[in-house]
């Protein structure tokens, strides 16, 4: 009965975490597919974890597969087409980082933030990182938490 109520509460917070991104290009690298995939790393927080944080939603993507970067830029830079605020930066053509507010989903602010480890200047790693947030959390409060 234990392992049942987890499968379902798992189901359940897998549903919340990818409606969430409705209406965003992005939402299409949320389907599942990255959950055992080598070279990717999905998180995802909800509930009382995420509210700690002032958020209602945390899902965050990590790849290190070329193709899958560039997917993953591509979509992150059609849906900064639409941001409220941005904050970006591109090196060698590509985008480098990315901070998108987005607009407002009912009551919650939306945030989107991309990084391309592998454009930074010390220490490049072959990681690019996608997050996606949503809750009452200001601006500056999801960049002090970023910087964390």
């Amino acid at each position: 009965m234990k392992r049942i109520t987890i499968i379902i509460l798992t189901c359940l917070l897998t549903t919340i975490a990818a409606m969430a991104q409705t209406g965003l290009n992005i939402n299409r690298l949320f389907d599942g597919r990255y959950k055992k995939a080598s070279g990717a790393t999905e998180i995802i927080v909800t509930g009382v974890q995420a509210r700690e944080i002032g958020l209602t939603v945390y899902h965050s993507l990590s790849v290190t597969d070329k193709n899958q970067a560039e997917l993953v830029e591509g979509l992150v830079v059609k849906d900064g087409a639409q941001a409220v605020d941005k904050e970006v930066e591109y090196r060698n053509g590509q985008l480098y980082y990315g901070f998108y507010t987005m607009k407002k989903s009912k009551r919650d602010n939306r945030y989107i933030f991309y990084l391309n480890q592998n454009l930074a200047r010390k220490s490049p790693k072959n990681i690019v990182t996608l997050i996606y947030m949503e809750g009452l959390a200001t601006q500056e409060e999801i960049k002090k938490l970023i910087r964390k």
